[in-house]
């Protein structure tokens, strides 16, 4: 009975559910009362550690009941997963794990855990005597109650009263304790903190003498480690770290070891069977701070991501594996196409009026300054974070800043920002800055426009319309802002942007000499910090660059350009890109290749689509030529979608997956690879993946996400960032595309009742497609997650922290995994239930994208404080799509595939 219920899959169903409900409840006791009370009630509570061991047991004994060793590469994933529990087992039971703080000429011997403790020494007789306690305070009931012996009556110690309160990503708060010996009562109260240093106290109850300390435990260590030095570089011009490196010397007298190393961000110590990690430094950089850990279950461990990355990869090539049956199915069921034809209409666009003497300026700009403004943005400037560009690149982030476009009345951002920097008084009465909201416009005094001139924000006497109402905005949390607020807060920013814009301020455009940070100057500071003959040329310069362009006169400009352009690289050349790189960089922002793929991406896709309907209705139309010019097109897409990356790969000096904007283009690329490679004989299929990709650029050049190009942190310049992030964000293109093959699938089930053309076979044929990109998303997901763990592990010491984007990417491989292994209970209406459950199981991977990044603090979060407003349309497209499940419900059953091992 007992080995009937553990190889059951029922019981593995149950499993998943219980251990993915419960990480995800987790996230939101974290988000709302700390790490610790989620650590404590979840992640690290009994309850939770044993449906683990019990789903251990249960794929141990479906192995057995299933003969699965038969199958070599499906054997190895899944026994993969039993090894990989016995080593995390064997570092959470075995394992240990601390922090290191040593001082510049200074040594250290022993380190302080990461978890706090209750210290209580007992001064009796001629030793003292110490009792440690683990005692972490969380949101809920905590409990502590010990009996001390002493000589006398024993001391009794109880946890009385505690609060825990939530504060951004860190916590704060009490607890006190009672301490009885003979008739003596004390009570002490303690501050709850995760810092590294002891709350210490000392307390007589009669004649006995208590020292209590709260706080982390110091281990001796079998040697000792001091810093000869700690270097940290930034990058130019800028408070931002690039690289710090800790210079340490290791002595071990036992084992007659002395030896120097170096110890920086993803470069590690290992010695002794402790491994030390770079982790930060103190603000006077003279200090270093380094984590160490000891892992016995590490080699068990990795062995574990071994055979699963074997397994997963061969199960892929296996012909008998049930991703190539499938992938057979499709071929043998190949759908022709039918071309639809369709119409474009370009769009209009206005001039506002304006005085003859601006729309005359503004006309003659146009025309005349294209030379010289091409020329200014070839200039090289400082931008934030101490990146090196061409003022290009700063230029169009300030345009599209300011009006949401890359070009403005016919202008190039070179020529709208050379113009607004040369004849300031005529820019503030171009209607540049853009604005929303009705309410905002009315206050403004442009309604019904929706763009305004710099001076419609001031009044008569030169008073700042906007400033009682951004002040009110800015007090409020921005779960309690609406449009209108969000509006005034980004419109008030377009403006100190336009203003900064005005007065010269962005641009350091000038080379600091002999700076040991490589900093440049703007032009203000230039004229007070530079000096000499050079300097004085400089000016000259700029200033004749400024006139010439005030002047209209833009031919006299190209020579101040040249002398500008001389003395930066003169002065900074050390920090100055390559000429290729400049260049890629001006070629990657002229073409705009991803602001153009999104409506090519999504015309290409909406005309798949209405091929795909329209073959089910008229089968004789369909056409082998045009269903290799659909997929030429989607090649050719992808190739500019392919160059658009590698360019901006190239210009930024890493793989473009450091922030949301760029791992939404990877997405993007990723879903319309797969769909090119494994799905060319579905229109269906092929139209969800174009269609995807089009969604997702579309939704990386909304305005809340930034496409900037930035240097990295520290901790980001490794391989592992690399090969965890493109293997992870691709298995989001591949779940993409089944939650669009899902939602077709249910139109179809509503449509088939409602016409005479059969549809079953379509419907079943969606969903063994969707089963192969689903197949595809979670073997890149698993692999991803766990080649996130080796990054981990190899540059902090810690394969997994339970970080909220950690918790819900393991979330969505248990909720796929439960998906995928549905068809093995054999469940009614099964077709139906998969495209259901294939649409839905993607709201996991939105809120580990999305929802985490937004909604819920963390390391992996862009959520400090208060939560942001959910869209409407979030709500209003969730609407939809639980009406489209609740009318495909009735039509659920087919003709030829009701269960799930068809």
């Amino acid at each position: 009975m007992l080995y009937k219920l553990l190889s059951s899959y029922i019981t593995l169903t149950l499993l998943f559910l219980l251990l993915a409900v419960g990480a995800a409840i987790a996230t939101f006791i974290e988000n709302d009362f700390g790490t610790a009370s989620a650590r404590a009630l979840v992640y690290d509570h009994l309850w939770y550690e044993a449906l683990l061991g019990v789903l251990a047991l249960n794929l141990l004994a479906v192995i057995h009941r299933t003969k699965l060793y038969r199958f070599k590469a499906r054997f190895l994933f899944h026994i993969a997963f039993v090894v990989i529990l016995l080593g995390a087992g064997l570092t959470r039971y075995l394992g240990n794990e601390g922090i290191m703080h040593i001082r510049e000429g200074e040594s250290a011997s022993s380190f302080l855990t990461t978890k706090p403790y209750l210290q209580v020494t007992l001064h009796e007789g001629t030793s003292p005597r110490t009792h440690f306690f683990p005692l972490e305070i969380t949101a809920w009931k905590n409990r502590l109650q010990k009996s001390l012996p002493t000589q006398s009556t024993p001391l009794k110690i109880a946890l009385v009263d505690s609060f825990i309160h939530k504060e951004g990503l860190g916590v704060s708060g009490y607890f006190d304790l009672e301490l009885l010996h003979k008739e003596k009562r004390i009570k002490k109260r303690f501050t709850h903190n995760l810092a590294s240093s002891l709350q210490k106290e000392t307390l007589w109850l009669d004649d006995l003498q208590v020292d209590l300390a709260y706080g982390p435990q110091e281990i001796p260590l079998p040697f000792s480690l001091s810093l000869k030095a700690f270097e940290l570089k930034r990058y130019p011009g800028s408070r931002s770290p690039s690289e710090y490196t800790s210079h340490v010397a290791l002595v071990d007298p036992s084992q007659k070891v002395a030896l120097e190393e170096t110890i920086f961000m993803n470069n590690t110590l290992s010695y002794g069977g402790y491994k030390f990690f770079q982790t930060s430094y103190d603000m006077d950089e003279k200090g270093t701070i380094l984590t160490l850990n000891q892992d016995p279950g590490k080699e068990v461990t990795y062995l574990g991501y071994a055979l699963l990355f074997l397994g997963l990869l061969w199960n892929l090539l296996d012909p008998t594996s049930r991703f190539r049956v499938l992938l057979g199915r499709i071929k043998k069921d190949s759908l022709s196409l039918l071309l639809p034809l369709c119409l474009l209409s370009p769009l209009a666009s206005s001039l506002y009026a304006q005085s003859d003497y601006l729309q005359g300026y503004l006309k003659e700009h146009q025309k005349g300054s294209q030379e010289l403004s091409k020329g200014f943005g070839e200039l090289i400037v400082q931008a934030k974070m101490g990146r090196m560009e061409p003022l290009n690149t700063l230029n169009r982030e300030i345009l599209y800043k300011l009006s949401g476009k890359s070009s403005f009345l016919g202008m190039s951002a070179d020529q709208v920002v050379l113009g607004m920097l040369s004849n300031p008084r005529a820019w503030q009465g171009v209607p540049l800055i853009r604005v929303k909201t009705k309410p905002l416009q009315e206050l403004i005094g442009i309604h019904p426009q929706n763009r305004a001139r710099f001076n419609d924000f001031f009044d008569e006497n030169s008073a700042y319309k906007l400033q009682k109402e951004v002040e009110r905005a800015s007090t409020l949390p921005p779960s309690r802002r609406g449009s209108y607020e969000n509006d005034l807060l980004k419109v008030d920013e377009r403006l100190n942007i336009a203003l900064m814009v005005f007065q010269g301020s962005l641009f350091k455009l000038f080379p600091l000499p002999s700076d040991p940070h490589h900093r440049w100057l703007n032009l203000k500071e230039s004229i007070f910090m530079l000096e000499g003959e050079e300097a004085k040329t400089l000016h000259q310069a700029t200033a004749l660059l400024l006139d010439s362009a005030f002047e209209r006169q833009y031919f006299k400009g190209i020579e101040a350009l040249q002398t500008i352009s001389f003395y930066q690289y003169k002065k900074g050349n050390e920090v100055i890109p390559s000429e290729s790189k400049l260049q890629a960089e001006l070629l990657f922002n002229r073409l705009e290749i991803f602001p153009h793929l999104t409506p090519a991406y999504l015309v290409l896709g909406f005309l798949v689509l209405l091929s795909a309907f329209g073959l089910l209705f008229f089968p004789p139309l369909a056409s082998h030529r045009v269903r290799v010019s659909f997929h030429l097109l989607g090649w050719i897409l992808f190739a500019l979608h392919t160059l658009g990356l590698l360019l901006r790969a190239y210009v930024s000096g890493h793989a473009p997956l450091s922030d949301t904007y760029e791992s939404m283009l990877y997405i993007s690329w990723s879903g319309m690879l797969g769909a090119l490679l494994f799905f060319r004989h579905s229109l269906f299929a092929l139209s969800a993946s174009i269609l995807m990709a089009g969604i997702f650029l579309f939704g990386a050049h909304l305005s809340h996400i930034d496409p900037e190009i930035t240097n990295l942190v520290p901790v980001l310049k490794s391989f592992w960032l690399t090969l965890h992030v493109s293997v992870i964000t691709a298995s989001y293109g591949f779940f993409g595309v089944g939650a669009f093959l899902g939602s077709f699938a249910l139109a179809l089930f509503i449509l088939k009742d409602h016409l005479k053309t059969p549809l079953d076979k379509p419907i079943h044929q969606l969903s063994q497609i969707n089963e192969v990109s689903l197949i595809l998303g979670l073997t890149l997901l698993v692999i991803g997650n766990f080649l996130g763990g080796i990054w981990a592990n190899e540059s902090w010491g810690r394969y997994w922290a339970w970080d909220p984007k950690e918790t819900w990417s393991y979330i969505s491989i248990l909720l796929y995994a439960l998906i995928l292994h549905l068809r093995l209970l054999r469940p009614k209406h099964y077709d139906y239930l998969f495209s259901l459950l294939s649409l839905w199981g993607f709201g996991s991977i939105l809120m580990t994208y999305f929802g985490v990044n937004f909604y819920l603090a963390g390391l992996h979060s862009y959520a400090q404080g208060d939560p942001l407003p959910i869209p409407l349309w979030v709500y209003a497209l969730s609407l939809a799509l639980a009406l489209l499940s609740l009318i495909a419900y009735p039509h659920r059953h087919l003709q030829n595939s009701d269960k799930g091992n068809s």
